[in-house]
C-alpha cells in the first residue's frame, strides 16, 4: 500500500478470512490510512497476505509489532479469546484501537478494557460493528428516529449463512467458549443494531439453540417495551434482514439487497399492485446508483470502508468514536443472557444501567 506521511499507520493482527477479504480491500480505497504492518501466528497465511497487500512488515509476535515503532494504531482481528489480551497491549503502547466483534467473551474482560482506555482519553477505540455504516441502515435509522413509524411495537430479524459448509471454516468459529456459534458470530450484530435503530436497551432475553448453536432463536424485550424475536443460523442460504413494526407504518430493511430498504403505511400490503408499481417505479430511479454500487462490492462491502474511514477520521481529527467500548459490553451483555437462556431454559434479566 502507497506510504502517506499524514496517514494513519495500522498494525494489522490476524490475516484471516475478514482481514483478507473485507478489511484490507476496504482499507486500499483510504488514502488517509496506511496499512504498515500485519502479525499473525500462522506465517504461510501471514506472508501470503502480505504479499497479495504489498505489506512489506510482518510479525509472527503481535509484541514485535507493537514495540517496533512506526505503527499509530492496532486492530485485532484474530479470535475473540485473544481480544482482550492484545488490546490491552495496544493501549498499553498507546496505540489507537480497533477491535473486531464480539469485544470479548466475559462482562469482566470489558470492564478492564474501558478501565485501561479510560487511563489515556486520548486514544480511539472502535468496536468493529460495520453494519451501523450500511447505507440502509443509517436511512432506517433515521426513519425511526423522526417518529415516521410511530411507536415501534415489534421488531423481527433474521442473519442466516452456510458458512459451516466450508470445509476451511475454522474450528473455533463452530464453540461458544472460543468465541464462536451463530449468536456470537451473527448475533452479535444484531444485538448491537437493535441498540442502534431502537435507542432502546435490552431487559429481558430467552434464547434456544441447536446443532452446537448453529441455529439460534432469541426473543427480547427492550427497554422501551419492544418485543424482538431473531433467528440466526449458520447452516443454510444467505439472508440478512430487518424488519421493524410501527403503530402507523412499518418498515423491511434487507441488507444484501441493493433496494433492500421499504417503507409500508399499517393498512399496505406489500404484495397489493400499487404497492408493487410504487417499488417498482424506486427501483428504476435508482438503478444508476444501484450499478454503480454494485461495482464496488455493494452496500454490504462499502460498511468496511465507511466503518474504517469513520475511525480513521476520528484520529486525524480527534472526533468521537459511534461504536466504543460501552457499545460492545452492551451487545456482549444480550449475547451472553441468550447464551445463558439455552442452558437454563429461563428468561434472563439483563438491568442495564
Amino acid at each position: 500500500m502507497t506510504a502517506n506521511s499524514m496517514a494513519v499507520r495500522l498494525g494489522i493482527v490476524g490475516c484471516g478470512r475478514v482481514t483478507e477479504a473485507r478489511h484490507l480491500p476496504a482499507l486500499r480505497g483510504i488514502p488517509e490510512a496506511e496499512v504498515s504492518a500485519l502479525s499473525d501466528v500462522d506465517v504461510a497465511t501471514l506472508e501470503s497476505v502480505g504479499e497479495r497487500f504489498a505489506v512489506a512488515r510482518r510479525y509472527s509476535d503481535y509484541r514485535e509489532m507493537i514495540e517496533s515503532g512506526g505503527v499509530d494504531a492496532v486492530a485485532v482481528c484474530v479470535p475473540p479469546k485473544f481480544h482482550t489480551e492484545i488490546a490491552l497491549a495496544a493501549l498499553g503502547a498507546g496505540k489507537h484501537l480497533f477491535v473486531e466483534k464480539p469485544l470479548a467473551l466475559s462482562l469482566d474482560e470489558c470492564r478492564l478494557l474501558r478501565e485501561r482506555a479510560a487511563v489515556d482519553g486520548k486514544l480511539k477505540v472502535l468496536v468493529g460493528f460495520n453494519m451501523r455504516w450500511h447505507r440502509l441502515v443509517r436511512e432506517a435509522r433515521e426513519i425511526i428516529r423522526r417518529g415516521e413509524l410511530g411507536e415501534i411495537k415489534l421488531v423481527r430479524t433474521v442473519f442466516t449463512s452456510g458458512i459451516r459448509r466450508n470445509p476451511a471454516y475454522p474450528e473455533w468459529r463452530r464453540r461458544r467458549e472460543s468465541g464462536g456459534g451463530a449468536q456470537f458470530e451473527l448475533g452479535v450484530h444484531h444485538f448491537d443494531l437493535l441498540r442502534f435503530l431502537l435507542a432502546s436497551e435490552a431487559r429481558e432475553v430467552s434464547a434456544s439453540s441447536a446443532s452446537g448453536d448453529e441455529t439460534v432463536t432469541v426473543s427480547i424485550r427492550m427497554s422501551d417495551g419492544e418485543q424482538v424475536v431473531c433467528a440466526f443460523s449458520e447452516g443454510t442460504g444467505e439472508n440478512h434482514e430487518i424488519e421493524v413494526y410501527g403503530e402507523r407504518r412499518w418498515l423491511r430493511l434487507s441488507c444484501y439487497r441493493a433496494d433492500g430498504l421499504e417503507l409500508y403505511e399499517a393498512g399496505e400490503y406489500p404484495g397489493a399492485v400499487g404497492v408493487r408499481l410504487r417499488r417498482a417505479a424506486k427501483f428504476f430511479r435508482d438503478m444508476p446508483r444501484m450499478v454503480r454500487q454494485s461495482g464496488k462490492g455493494g452496500d454490504y462491502v462499502a460498511s468496511y470502508a465507511e466503518e474504517w474511514r469513520h475511525f480513521i477520521d476520528s484520529i486525524r481529527n480527534d472526533g468521537a468514536v459511534e461504536s466504543t467500548l460501552h457499545d460492545g459490553q452492551r451487545a456482549l451483555e444480550i449475547a451472553l443472557a441468550a447464551l445463558e437462556s439455552t442452558t437454563t431454559k429461563r428468561v434472563i434479566e439483563i438491568n442495564a444501567t
